[in-house]
């Protein structure tokens, strides 16, 4: 028996991708990647998520990536339908792991309407599926998801970094790093397809900006 794990990273960013990961394991992998150490992603230091990153790829039966970027984001916040979003995404994911059961990490504060909305939109109707807050925390497969996830979404903030030759941080609002990117570059043109302009902070600096250029 497969049992799969679906998890996000940098959903509340407002720099770079969300990424949605998913990983599927047997019963005999799941128990070795617990004896390596793997965690809830949040848990853990970035140099153990890279140590854990390719034990865990060595171990799946699969495993499924998904980078979304922040125009499309915006999009659908613009419309209050992130979660709509992510759910698209985590089907998508869904349907490309070899898998019997897959365990959601829930985005939706509301359960039951989360696993409808992933039941309507999976078109592999035969695998069973299970949908809990903080998944991450309580199963491997959907720890093993969020590793994945992470990585993946730090690894693209780092490729900005040197690309730019710029310091940008976590690319999440409290990060003073970002905070100090986001105020010298928000209007850069050459940052526009990596920045969440429908984000809070980042609407408020543009439009600080924008009046100063005008006085």
């Amino acid at each position: 028996m497969l049992l799969g794990g679906i998890d996000e990273a940098g959903r509340g960013s407002v720099i770079g991708p969300l990424v949605i990961a998913g990983v599927s394991l047997d019963k005999e992998n799941i128990q070795i990647l617990q004896g390596e150490g793997v965690l809830d992603s949040k848990s853990l230091t970035p140099r153990t998520r890279e140590k854990l990153y390719p034990k865990i790829i060595l171990r799946a039966k699969s495993i499924f990536v998904c980078k979304i970027k922040p125009k499309i984001i915006d999009s659908y916040v613009q419309l209050k339908k992130l979660n709509s979003l992510e759910v698209q995404f985590m089907t998508l994911v869904s349907d490309n792991l070899v898998v019997d059961k897959i365990i959601f990490d829930a985005c939706d504060v509301n359960l039951d309407r989360f696993k409808r909305s992933i039941l309507e939109n999976m078109k592999n109707k035969s695998v069973k599926i299970y949908c809990f807050h903080k998944a991450d925390q309580d199963n491997t497969a959907v720890a093993a998801a969020s590793i994945i996830a992470k990585v993946t979404r730090d690894r693209e903030i780092s490729l900005l970094e040197t690309r730019f030759g710029i310091r940008i941080g976590s690319g999440y609002p409290s990060d003073p790093i970002t905070k100090t990117f986001l105020k010298d570059n928000v209007q850069n043109k050459a940052f526009k397809e990596h920045i969440r302009f429908t984000w809070a902070p980042v609407k408020l600096l543009a439009n600080k900006k924008y009046q100063t250029k005008l006085l």
